[in-house]
């Protein structure tokens, strides 16, 4: 598995809208020390390394049309935790955040991604899958 640059340990979250779901999952993330960022729609356009605060956002294009996107279901992002999966995986279920929440770790290879996209791709694959 591909690892990111040094990211902090953190979990971007896209899809939980209610206060309560978001509060159960910070709460598995304390024992591991991790950042939980819940990432707001009009952010999905991102990169993952900008969401992550691995780059500086550019500056905005004010021609360009507005990057969004949407996400029809939940996902996680998991930046700077390979070493926990085991532990952090069971957690993040108990919390809420389990079988119908798509989970990724940040590597080289999708950090350039935005969340849109890799909803796609995660959603390809679990579909290739079944």
């Amino acid at each position: 598995m591909e690892k990111a640059e040094s990211a902090e340990k953190k979990v971007l979250l896209f899809g939980f809208e209610d206060l309560r779901s978001i509060l159960a999952v910070q709460g598995a993330l304390e024992p591991f020390g991790a950042e939980l960022i819940p990432v707001a729609k009009t952010d999905y356009g991102k990169t993952l390394s900008v969401l992550a605060g691995l780059e500086e956002e550019p500056p905005p294009d004010h021609d360009a049309p507005p990057v969004g996107g949407s996400i029809p279901g939940r996902m996680a992002v998991l930046c700077g935790l390979d070493e926990e999966l085991d532990a952090l995986l069971p957690a993040l279920s108990e919390a809420g955040a389990g079988k119908g929440c798509l989970k990724a770790v940040l590597t080289r290879h999708n950090r350039a991604w935005s969340a849109t996209r890799l909803y796609m791709e995660l959603s390809r694959e679990r579909e290739a899958l079944r």
